[in-house]
């Protein structure tokens, strides 16, 4: 038996109901639980990320607690984009991924980026090294004061650090308010896939 620490919350539930021949699935579900379990074993990795052991090589602690928070948006991100394409969802269309980020929430959380970052030092730094259009667009609205989605930030400093261009400091954001960042779009969407799975299975 599996532990189900940092495990989506209905999982053990559809382990067991997909053992069952009479349950009724969505039918998204059916059929599909090898990816399933890529998706589950990417959302654990996700939510029990802490932070990266650097060892001495660093002096401070800015520079592993930047990585840090890069990282776990990187694995939370990872994992967004399977289940989307599990519910049959393309993570990079913003119009259809609105539909698992609920809204208020997610009015909450671009409120709470805009507090952390009053002077859009991370929206600019996006906008100038992102490649898609879209994407820079996106970046364009928020800092013209529209709301986005969260979903898009992560995208976002995962596709710039991906590419090589974002690391420590990149961003001139201090790495107290960067971290803070990182976690509020973390748990975020680690929240909307957990909701949305849960409320999935039968």
């Amino acid at each position: 038996m599996i532990s189900n620490n940092n495990y989506p919350k209905a999982w053990s539930r559809f382990c067991s109901k997909n053992r069952e021949l009479e349950t009724i699935f969505p039918e998204e579900l059916v059929n599909n639980f090898a990816l399933l379990s890529k998706w589950s074993a990417r959302f654990r990795l996700a939510k029990s990320f802490k932070g990266l052991d650097l060892g001495d090589t660093y002096s401070g602690v800015d520079t592993p607690q930047l990585y840090s928070a890069i990282t776990r948006i990187f694995l939370v991100y990872s994992a967004f984009e399977t289940y989307c394409h599990i519910i049959g969802l393309n993570p990079s269309k913003e119009s259809q991924i609105k539909c698992i980020q609920e809204s208020q929430s997610q009015e909450d959380v671009i409120k709470t980026i805009r507090d952390l970052d009053p002077k859009n030092t991370i929206s600019n730094f996006l906008e100038q090294h992102l490649t898609g259009k879209d994407l820079k667009q996106m970046m364009c609205d928020f800092k013209a004061g529209h709301d986005i989605n969260v979903s898009c930030f992560a995208r976002s400093i995962r596709h710039v650090f991906a590419h090589g261009v974002l690391s420590a400091n990149s961003t001139g954001l201090s790495p107290k308010r960067f971290n803070q960042v990182s976690l509020i779009i973390s748990n975020f969407l680690l929240d909307c896939m957990d909701q949305d799975f849960d409320r999935r299975v039968p």
